[in-house]
């Protein structure tokens, strides 16, 4: 380090250091104590988690609608008059609250009858509603 020496207007000597190269070292250190504290942290932490034999991975089932070429409806399988679908969907819904509706039309059936269980299904309170598709060509 140097010392400097100044006058001052009054005659008598100021003496300083220059701390400029020690602020510079300390603050480059502070950033590498910032960088490693978490690393070094992290790796100190060692956790033994409890096993089980089964998990509960159950999803709530699938409520499937479909509705065929000739434009019968079916409520998971069982066919339904369309005028009785919203009063069976919603007794399906009331056993199994949350599942998602997945709506599978024929290709060839109308696109009317569609927008019809659509409308049912978003009337009786559907929050998680699809339609299945085939993927390829």
């Amino acid at each position: 380090m140097r010392i400097r020496t100044r006058t001052s207007s009054r005659g008598g000597l100021i003496s300083g250091i220059n701390i400029t190269p020690f602020t510079d070292v300390v603050l480059v250190l502070l950033i590498i104590f910032m960088i490693a504290t978490p690393l070094l942290i992290r790796s100190e932490i060692k956790v033994n988690l409890p096993k089980t034999a089964a998990a509960d991975t159950s999803t709530p089932a699938n409520t499937i609608i479909t509705i065929d070429a000739a434009g019968s409806v079916y409520l998971d399988g069982a066919r339904v008059a369309l005028s009785q679908l919203a009063p069976a969907l919603s007794a399906t819904l009331a056993r199994r609250p949350g599942s998602p509706v997945i709506i599978m039309g024929d290709r060839d059936v109308r696109y009317d009858l569609v927008v019809r269980v659509l409308e049912i299904a978003r009337s009786r309170g559907v929050a998680r509603l699809s339609l299945a598709v085939q993927v390829g060509k």
